[in-house]
């Protein structure tokens, strides 16, 4: 009994030695490809590392699915991260692991699964789910991710509408469309409610 445990064990690591197993079945990894559309300029980032510009494409782990967090930022405008948080069990490949990949201890009749094992330790069961927004299917080992991007402008890059000085050649907007471009920009998180009391106040009392 002890002979045969150690060739279980034996035969379990050998297996795990293999990271192609389904990972035999599709790989422990998929290709992501990211587009941000209507921005080619912007970078695309991945937990700190940048993968390219406007579009990018890389390996993402099949456990790792539901924790992949995308970071794009153009220039003088401010990053916005999106969080993928959902993947879906690949029930095909478990089923032909199932099938294709157990065998039988020696000199007994007890089935030995190991590629489930592998598959198992590897996350290999696992896609991102194509119900999650941004998400779709390209084929069972390439999934696109689209990322609509705001780039909204950074704070300092923002020129807050305010009265025209006296003597300017310029019209003065009327007061309702400045108070419309005020509020605009605090719908938009570029304003906080107090900067956007503020000018609405100086807006109020100018002439």
């Amino acid at each position: 009994m002890k002979k045969k445990l150690l060739l279980f064990l034996f035969s379990a690591s050998f297996a795990l030695s293999f990271s192609s197993c389904a990972t035999i079945i599709g790989g422990a990894k998929y290709n992501a490809k990211v587009q941000v559309p209507g921005h080619p300029n912007a970078s695309i980032t991945v937990d700190g590392q940048y993968k390219g510009q406007g579009e990018a494409n890389f390996l993402v782990k099949r456990i790792d699915a539901d924790k992949l967090a995308i970071t794009v930022q153009e220039e003088n405008c401010e990053p916005e991260t999106t969080r993928f948080t959902r993947k879906s069990f690949r029930g095909w490949a478990f089923v032909g692991t199932l099938v294709g990949w157990t065998g039988i201890i020696p000199n007994t009749y007890i089935p030995l699964p190991w590629g489930v094992v592998v598959d198992a330790c590897t996350g290999a069961w696992w896609k991102p789910d194509i119900n999650e927004t941004g998400v779709s299917k390209i084929d069972f080992d390439h999934f696109l991710y689209t990322i609509n991007y705001k780039a909204i402008p950074k704070k300092d890059q923002v020129i807050i509408p305010t009265e025209t000085p006296k003597g300017a050649t310029t019209p003065e907007k009327p007061k309702a469309d400045r108070l419309r471009e005020l509020k605009q920009l605090l719908d938009d998180g570029i304003l906080t409610q107090e900067e956007y009391e503020k000018e609405k106040a100086k807006i109020l009392e100018s002439d």
